[in-house]
This record gives C-alpha cells, structure tokens and sequence, in this order.
C-alpha cells in the first residue's frame, strides 16, 4: 500500500482540533485497520496543517535521546582503571604498561619510560621493581625493571654494567681439534682437485680499464665459483667413506638462488653508473695531467729559446762593442801619430 495517495487523503480529509482524538492513529494501524480513517477523519476537525503533517508523517518528539546520549569522554582510559598493571617481580617485555595514573604519584625509575598520560611502561626486558633512591630524589617512590628477578634497585652507579638486549654470560666453546689421521691410519680429509687464480687484464700502460674491471669482477665471481665444484673437500665417515658436507652441497649453486652461477650479473646498476663515473674522473683526471705536462714543456722551451736568444744578443752586444773599442782606438792612434811633411 503506498503512503504518498493515503497522506493526500488524510491531508484533505483531516481538520483542526482533534490532535487528541488521533493521538493514537498511526499509518501501520490504519495499513491493518482501513475503518480508522473514516473515524480519525471525522475526529480530526480541529487540527491544524503542520500539526496534521506531523500526524500524517508519524513524527513524535521523544523526552529522552535515544542515540548518542550517554558517551564516555575522549580519554584514553576510563578513570576507573587506574593502579598497578604488574605487581613486583612480575616478568614484563618492552611496552608492557607496568602502572597508570593521572599525575606522578610513581615516577619512572631505571630501564622504564612514562608517556604523556603519566603511564609508565617498561623500556626492556626483565623484572619489575617498586623501590625508593635517596641518591636521585629524597621522596620520590619510583618502577623499575631489573634484568634479574633477584637483583636490587637502584643498581651502583659505579658498578658493573649489567646485561642488555637479552644477553646473558655463555662460556665460548673452543673448536674441537680434527686429527689429520684417522685411529685407522686414514686422512680425516681429502681435497680432490685444487684451483688456478686468475690472471688480472691490464692494458699496454699496466691500466686496467672499466670493461677490464667488469672482467676481472667476473673472471673472480666465476673463479669462486670453480674453486667451490672443484674443490671438493671430502670427509671422513663412521662407515670409512667420503663425501661432502652439506654446508658444502648447500654453497655449491652460490648466493644467487633460483639462478645458474656464472649467469647472473656482476653488480648492480649504481655500481655500474659509479664505475661510469669513476671512469670519467680518471679520464678527466689524465688529460689535466697531460695537458699541464704540455704546458710545462712548452714553458720550459719557451724559457730555453728565449735564454739562447738572449744569450745570442749578448754575444752580439759584446762582439760591437769589442770592434767598435778597436776602432776607437785606430782612430786614437792615428790622431797622436805626427804627420809627414813631403
């Protein structure tokens, strides 16, 4: 039954002044009780249009919120949980909330942190421990976290360091010494072939360049590789035979997985950009050294030539000067010498 046609009905039919005696009248009544309409029509006179659209509408203004009423405030706790989370000696990992309250009626001792809402959590792992320092604050009671269940806060300030990150004192078991000979008289081990090292490539100056790197980085990888298939290490067994080890057959295929050795890529492309680079300075490098060397032999020319030049003009100077001090001399002579009479 559609209630758009029914509400014009009622709309034109009801009448102020009866809010009373169509109180009780709702839409799921008269979907189930037709006959309502003619007697809340009648009854409905002295009603007035908005009340009557409220009617029509169902609406009903209720005395108590229904929804969102009742909210608890926007804290992080509810005060009613506040105290001890973890009693003492009580074994706590790092996070763990060992006390909440609102203000600092316990303060945070050794290895404990507080956080903005005055709750203290523990920092590391270990025990807790209620205690009092006289040394850090006359009153003040603090939580700590021990890292043994028997040890005392606060520890000496100038003892030793007790244990962190969850590492205990362990006694370093020596290797045990494998005898070259069996009780039998066999080798405990045998290698059964043995590699070459690989010749490095330079160029003609005894420079290895950025491709021969890239070789030599592969011709290594590569040789490892043949030193691990090739140099089988066998090893003794209680049934007095050989074989390998399996951190050996494990090591065989390398550090890339899934992919055959001497297949995969030496590098990574950073590297390749950084050995590009490092390959452009040196470059750069020996040409600025070639190019200073240049200039250094065309100054040290340039200062010879002009040194002989200089030389040659002195020479020169000397050479006029000697002659034209023997001609001035001739003429000298010549004037004191006593003339003739024919």
């Amino acid at each position: 039954m559609r209630i758009v046609p029914l509400q014009q009905a009622l709309r034109a039919t009801v009448a102020p002044g009866c809010l009373a005696a169509a109180a009780g009248f709702t839409f799921a009544r008269a979907q189930r009780r037709p006959e309502l309409l003619a007697s809340s029509s009648a009854a409905a006179a002295p009603l007035g249009v908005g009340q009557a659209g409220k009617l029509v509408e169902g609406r009903r203004n209720a005395a108590v919120k229904s929804q969102g009423a009742y909210r608890i405030p926007n804290k992080k706790t509810i005060a009613k949980k506040m105290g001890a989370k973890r009693s003492g000696d009580q074994f706590v990992i790092p996070g763990n909330i060992i006390y909440k309250q609102r203000g600092t009626i316990w303060h945070p001792g050794e290895n404990t942190i507080m956080g903005r809402d005055h709750t203290i959590h523990a920092a590391v792992t270990g025990y807790v421990k209620y205690y009092s320092d006289p040394a850090r604050h006359p009153t003040r009671q603090f939580i700590g976290v021990a890292f043994g269940r028997d040890d005392t806060l606060p520890y000496p300030a100038h003892g030793v360091r007790r244990r962190r990150l969850g590492m205990v004192a362990v006694a370093r078991r020596e290797p045990r010494q494998i005898p070259e000979l069996s009780p039998s008289g066999l080798p405990t081990r045998i290698v059964r072939k043995e590699g070459k090292a690989p010749r490095t490539v330079v160029d003609d100056n005894g420079n290895v360049t950025a491709r021969k790197r890239f070789k030599k980085a592969r011709a290594r990888v590569l040789h490892e590789i043949a030193i691990r298939r090739d140099n089988r290490v066998l090893l003794l067994q209680k049934d007095y035979s050989y074989r390998e080890s399996n951190a050996a057959i494990g090591r065989l295929m390398g550090r890339h997985k899934g992919k055959t050795p001497g297949t995969v890529r030496v590098g990574s492309v950073k590297g390749a950009y950084r050995a590009r680079r490092r390959e452009k300075a040196e470059e750069t490098r020996l040409l600025r050294e070639a190019r200073e060397q240049e200039a250094a032999v065309r100054k040290k020319e340039a200062d010879k030539a002009a040194a002989k030049k200089a030389a040659t003009a002195k020479k020169a100077a000397d050479a006029a000067a000697k002659a034209k001090a023997k001609a001035d001399a001739a003429k000298a002579k010549e004037a004191a010498a006593p003339k003739v009479q024919a």
